[in-house]
């Protein structure tokens, strides 16, 4: 195949030429050891400012890009390893999506770890994980699992026994048998379990009422049948099972049997997402998509999408009743008042304005940090080749949203302006301008309070 070389290097107390031509000495080897043939190498000094990643500041990327660009033609991009890609997971996983968005494949020329995701997460980690005291505290605990001992909270059903052991809870253990006969027997979803629970009163281990993602946990955990999983670590019979392994992966295919099959699903954020609740039972409302198709007296298909908000309880838990509102008639109805509201409350100024702003920021630092997290996972399944270099850039780009979202939100905005441009705004500064100016919705069945 027709190989590139591309590099980056540093001030190490030999010359940029001198690092540049050792670099492409390492490629013409590594092409004449896999039998590629070399084209041209590219290669960037960032000696001055490490911190400088755009292409602005890479002359040698810039040319890369441009010879991708002129030629039309796909190859083998080859690196030393992932820091020549970037100095952080983030910026590594933007220079990928960016060089094989177009055909090309980028490789590290590294024998024992060539697939560049898995070079950076094994070479520079997370940010702000100290990788050295991280892999010290991994082999402590797991010597602690290869001796049976318990790390950290041990789910439903289970306690830290008084030796570090991990033990039943006698009064727990019906709980998780029930939750899994009625799952695998009955045939009896997340919601009805959940509801079924909630209406013979019984709480979680903290007091509280089950949902369908504290039932879908306990679904997926190998626990329950005595097998240890963590760290790279499967301990079978590590310490007693509250069901059959049989039954464990009955419950696991009918996970897999329900699960709908070639639909990728592109849900759309709701605008009001986090600042509705229920007027009857004080819990957040939530946005549901559904979609439906039927077939048409003509013979034909046809298909629509409906959007709503709902009680998280009922939708959750199924608790409170079945109190909803369609997207589009809500959203408008919430407009309507905050716009009389805005007007009513202008001459009044803002007593509480300090306050409301370190509330908004808690919002979007909150946000920043999941879509941080979700970047992360995605980067870790790619790397495991679970998912698509081109899904992992969608992820990039919700980062990049977020982060759109959260300055915007720190800029003070022109309330007459933002209402009179509302259709034009996009979604980010929409919620954020909602965010803002919006306290509080509650929602009943006929009628809808905007607080501000």
């Amino acid at each position: 195949m027709r190989a590139i070389g591309y590099y980056r290097v540093k001030d190490s107390g030999s010359s940029p030429e001198q690092l540049g031509e050792h670099m492409g000495e390492q490629f013409a080897d590594y092409c004449k050891r896999y039998l590629h043939q070399p084209m041209t190498t590219f290669g960037d000094d960032i000696s001055g400012d490490e911190s400088s990643t755009g292409t602005s500041a890479l002359p040698g990327y810039r040319q890369l890009l441009d010879y991708l660009k002129e030629s039309q033609s796909s190859f083998l991009i080859v690196v030393p390893d992932a820091t020549h890609l970037g100095d952080d997971l983030e910026a590594v996983a933007r220079t990928m999506v960016r060089l094989e968005s177009d055909g090309s494949k980028v490789t590290c020329n590294d024998d024992d770890m060539p697939d560049p995701l898995q070079n950076a997460l094994a070479t520079m980690g997370v940010k702000g994980v100290s990788r050295t005291r991280s892999e010290r505290i991994k082999e402590s605990m797991r010597e602690r699992a290869l001796m049976g001992k318990g790390l950290g909270k041990p789910p439903f059903g289970y306690r830290n026994g008084q030796d570090g052991t991990v033990e039943v809870v006698p009064e727990e253990r019906p709980v998780v048998e029930l939750i899994y006969r009625l799952y695998t027997k009955d045939g009896i979803g997340l919601r009805l379990i959940a509801q079924h629970l909630n209406e013979r009163e019984i709480k979680t281990r903290r007091g509280g009422n089950w949902n369908m993602v504290t039932i879908r946990d306990i679904l997926k955990n190998s626990t329950y049948m005595g097998t240890y999983t963590r760290f790279g670590l499967r301990l079978p019979k590590s310490h007693e099972a509250i069901i059959s392994p049989q039954m464990f992966r009955t419950a696991q295919d009918e996970t897999r049997a329900r699960k709908p099959v070639g639909r990728v699903v592109n849900s759309q954020p709701f605008l009001l997402s986090g600042m509705l609740f229920c007027g009857y039972c004080n819990n957040k409302m939530m946005g549901v998509t559904r979609r439906q198709s039927w077939k048409r007296k003509d013979g034909r298909r046809s298909s629509g999408v409906y959007r709503y908000y709902q009680c998280q309880s009922r939708n959750n838990m199924s608790l409170c009743q079945y109190h909803t509102w369609r997207a589009p008639l809500l959203e408008g109805t919430v407009m309507s008042q905050l716009k009389y509201a805005l007007k009513a409350g202008a001459a009044n100024g803002n007593e509480a304005g300090k306050d409301r702003a370190d509330e908004i920021k808690a919002v979007w630092d909150s946000r920043m940090k999941n879509a941080d997290r979700r970047f992360l996972q995605a980067m870790k399944r790619a790397a495991k080749g679970e998912m698509e270099l081109g899904v992992l850039g969608e992820y990039l780009k919700e980062l990049d949203k977020v982060r759109r979202g959260a300055e915007n939100a720190r800029r003070p905005k022109d309330v007459e302006a933002s209402l009179s441009e509302w259709d034009s705004m996009d979604f980010g500064d929409q919620q954020g301008f909602l965010l803002e100016h919006l306290a509080k919705v509650v929602v009943q069945d006929d009628s809808v309070d905007v607080l501000v």
